[in-house]
């Protein structure tokens, strides 16, 4: 299973796996997983006078050291920033700064990471917005919305902030959005919460971490409560739901986005605005 134009297989044809970041070799042209990128571990069908060349760059990420014993190849390319070339890391002090003034070399050198870390920063916003187009793209197939759930899940994990004292085994991932803020939008953050928590704790929590106001504790006060994003769901009725009792009845799903929305809990059914809903799912796309 893969997503339409999203990874390929790898050509070595001993290995065919299904990779979301192919490696296309230099000489041949033909995609590989990493571990069968180079020219060497696939049997190019180049002629060896190229295939020798110990200078060879293969394009989509993988650079070799230009030192003359190295074979290192590494994925990003660190370029020298007076001979304009590439060296890996244990070479990268390969002797052509040092006729430089001790101040002017370590200008030099600061100016040289502050141009690699913009490079990454850039590389790294357009890579994530093929994934999340990949994603939206897949959610679209209700064959391939359990791989695009277990994706955007895996993003989450990454960067999610929670009770550090909930055991990772526990531990339950959603995209929190915030309620608006003098009617604007704040961007979801990545929390987790514990799959044998309430959800009355679980919204306590996620106050804590947007570090937004709490009153449901107050009488004749807007209450924080819990609603799907994509359909607009109410989530928070009863407020001692466990966590995992939810997941387990199919009513949310570890990943999800969610939006806390203060509310008036009087009024009966209680929901998110349709218009407020409509901002928010405006905001995710």
């Amino acid at each position: 299973m893969e997503f339409p134009n999203f990874g390929k297989q790898c050509a070595h044809t001993d290995c065919k796996q299904l990779d979301f970041l192919p490696v296309e070799c230099g000489v041949c042209q033909m995609k590989f997983c990493k571990d069968h990128s180079r020219p060497d571990s696939h049997q190019c069908a180049a002629p060896p006078s190229k295939l020798e060349d110990p200078k060879i760059k293969l394009e989509t990420n993988w650079y070799q050291c230009t030192f003359n014993t190295c074979e290192t190849k590494n994925p990003c390319e660190m370029l020298c920033p007076k001979c304009d070339k590439h060296y890996c890391l244990a070479h990268r002090h390969h002797g052509c700064l040092d006729d430089l003034p001790g101040s002017e070399r370590r200008k030099v050198l600061r100016e040289a990471a502050k141009k690699s870390k913009d490079q990454f920063a850039i590389a790294k916003e357009e890579a994530d917005k093929k994934i999340e187009a990949g994603l939206r793209l897949a959610e679209l197939q209700p064959e391939k919305r359990r791989m695009a759930q277990q994706i955007r899940l895996m993003k989450l994990k990454g960067k999610a902030l929670g009770d550090n004292k909930i055991p990772t085994s526990d531990r339950v991932y959603f995209s929190i959005y915030p309620p608006m803020k003098e009617n604007q939008i704040i961007p979801a953050l990545p929390l987790f919460t514990s799959k044998n928590w309430t959800v009355g704790r679980t919204i306590d929590l996620f106050a804590v971490r947007l570090k937004i106001e709490n009153r449901n504790d107050k009488v004749n006060t807007p209450k924080l409560r819990l609603f799907k994003l994509d359909d607009g769901q109410h989530l928070s009725n009863p407020m001692d739901y466990v966590i995992g009792r939810m997941i387990n009845d199919g009513l949310i799903c570890n990943g999800d986005a969610l939006i806390l929305h203060y509310v008036d809990d009087s009024k009966t059914p209680i929901q998110i605005e349709p218009e407020c809903l409509e901002k928010y799912k405006l905001v995710s796309i």
